[in-house]
């Protein structure tokens, strides 16, 4: 029952969730909502009590997704960590992406996963340590309802994807083997 003239912002912070990104939300959802904005806002088992009492006709509150396609699917932006996986999905798919990396990941892998899709035009980031509601509200109010910015992340997004990686893998292995 999403309205088609609002903006859809999934908001993604992992099976366990993100004190740090719940919290941000938290903070900025009326404004979010006021803007025309709906949100899907999977807060992780750990949060989902805390924050469930924010499902309304604007907001579906949840601990976890099972049908993430859909998700991507029906979103605008996303709004996630930088795993790998995460990150091949959204090229996949080509949707526009906050990126707020995991600050304890080993290595710094999700900021140097961030990096890559900054670098290519497909995402913002912002990292959790400098994570704020102006340095949020300002990431995402330069893509709510702006559909050039949006598109030209998607055709970014879309060419750092690689549908047919692991048939490529495959084969190659099975070459280097026979």
């Amino acid at each position: 029952n999403i309205k088609e003239s609002m903006t859809v912002i999934a908001v993604l912070g992992g099976s366990l969730g993100s004190d740090k990104i719940n919290k941000t939300i938290r903070e900025n959802i009326e404004f979010l909502i006021s803007k025309n904005v709906f949100i899907i806002w999977q807060c992780g088992k750990s949060y989902y009590n805390d924050y469930k009492s924010f499902n309304s006709d604007k907001i579906f509150v949840t601990d976890f997704i099972e049908d993430i396609d859909s998700i991507y699917f029906t979103s605008d932006i996303i709004i996630a960590r930088s795993g790998a996986l995460t990150l091949s999905e959204l090229a996949i798919v080509s949707k526009p992406s906050i990126l707020i990396p995991f600050a304890h990941a080993a290595g710094d892998h999700q900021t140097k996963n961030a990096d890559s899709l900054f670098q290519a035009g497909a995402a913002r980031v912002l990292t959790e340590k400098h994570l704020n509601s102006k340095k949020f509200l300002h990431a995402v109010m330069s893509l709510v309802h702006n559909q050039k910015e949006l598109d030209k992340m998607s055709r970014s997004s879309l060419k750092l994807g690689h549908p047919n990686a692991t048939k490529k893998i495959v084969d190659h292995i099975i070459k280097e083997i026979e």
